[in-house]
């Protein structure tokens, strides 16, 4: 199980997130986690099509692994 902190930040709310959390939601600091209730009550974490929010995110990504493969076949 995860403990996670609230804490007031100004006028906001926020969660804390330890290094486990992060890496357990596949999160980086500074993005978004999207979270929905369920039937039963439980609230799950959501992978969304971010592309449909940001229009360059998908290109964005694309390029990533297109350089992340280039730097494997420079290392080889």
């Amino acid at each position: 199980m995860i403990a996670l902190k609230v804490e007031k930040i100004g006028d906001q709310v926020a969660v804390v997130l330890t290094e486990e959390a992060l890496q357990i939601l596949d999160l980086e600091v500074g993005g978004t986690l999207h979270l929905e209730p369920g039937p039963d009550g439980v609230i799950a974490s959501v992978t969304k099509e971010v592309w449909i929010d940001d229009p360059h995110a998908r290109g964005r990504a694309f390029l990533k692994r297109y350089n992340k493969a280039f730097e494997r076949l420079e290392t080889t």
